[in-house]
């Protein structure tokens, strides 16, 4: 039996049927257990969250019920709409991503507390208007021991601080409005 055998042709070498096969099997399996679990899509409107193809769950702060819903690599779309809650994000690699901040706005639900919160590594936020953290050292994104994150587009006006980074590194702002906050659009501390 020979298993192993390779025979030569213009182009390179070919692979016998049997190996070829074995080899088909092995990465096939890999593939089926080596727990890659692609990204999911999850939407959110303003009574609820769904994921792609999947069953809707109405929530009263939706935006928070999907990130709680969400894995890692995972996208949160947020439609149009008004939302009023303070989201806190502690998984890695998640996107929340607005339809636009003309169009979307977040405002905290408690204004003694952050509208976003992120303590974890790579997240992505972009499209929102996000207003109401007003009490004193309150933000409207406010990023802590979080790095290698992602903060573009979004309009952040109404709160004590705009955006807040505190001992977080290796971050991107682009394109944000940070305007009319009480102390400071942008704050670095540590950062």
């Amino acid at each position: 039996m020979d298993v192993y055998q390779m025979t030569p042709k213009s182009e390179g070498m070919m692979i016998s049927g049997k190996l070829k096969w074995y080899a088909i099997l092995t990465l096939a399996l890999w593939l089926t257990f080596s727990g890659v679990a692609a990204a999911e899509q999850l939407y959110v409107n303003e009574s609820g969250w769904w994921r792609d193809g999947g069953v809707f769950n109405v929530s009263t702060a939706p935006i928070q019920a999907a990130v709680g819903a969400a894995g890692e690599d995972d996208v949160v779309f947020v439609h149009g709409g008004n939302y009023y809650e303070n989201v806190d994000v502690d998984r890695p690699r998640l996107t929340l991503e607005g339809a636009g901040a003309d169009v979307v706005t977040v405002t905290a639900a408690s204004s003694a507390d952050h509208v976003f919160e992120v303590s974890a590594d790579y997240m992505n936020i972009s499209g929102f208007a996000v207003r109401g953290a007003t009490d004193s050292g309150m933000a409207g994104i406010y990023l802590g021991n979080a790095d290698c994150c992602d903060i573009s587009w979004n309009n952040v006006y109404g709160n004590h601080y705009g955006i807040y980074l505190s001992s977080s590194s290796s971050n991107i702002l682009t394109g944000n409005t940070a305007n009319s906050n009480t102390e400071k659009g942008i704050c670095l501390d540590g950062s």
